[in-house]
């Protein structure tokens, strides 16, 4: 007769392994190989608006923006250009610097 615990060792010896053997080989993202570049937009004049344009041979992945020590009020407008080239920012009041975050095109 068998010890009712055999099996269930060798269920978990068999768990350990599989375990092992997917922590050995990490899956690789596909966006591995692409490289982040942020870019930065001229501050605006007070209430102006702040645009950072992506460069040829990249593409826009995020952005945001940085309220200059000036700003005061809220910022209007945060988000991607019309053409999703670029992010763009606006403060009510104030100077505000957009910035978007780009990646390289394979």
């Amino acid at each position: 007769m068998r010890a009712p615990f055999t099996g269930l060792l060798l269920a978990a010896a068999v768990l350990t392994a599989a375990a092992a053997t997917v922590a050995a080989a990490p899956a690789v993202p596909a966006f591995a190989a692409e490289t982040a570049k942020v870019v930065t937009g001229a501050p605006s004049g007070p209430g102006g608006a702040s645009t950072a344009t992506c460069p040829a041979g990249t593409h826009l992945t995020g952005g945001g923006y940085r309220l200059q020590p000036d700003a005061a009020g809220p910022v209007r407008a945060n988000g991607p250009t019309a053409d999703a080239t670029g992010w763009s920012a606006q403060a009510e009041r104030g100077s505000v610097v957009a910035f978007a975050v780009c990646e390289t095109e394979d």
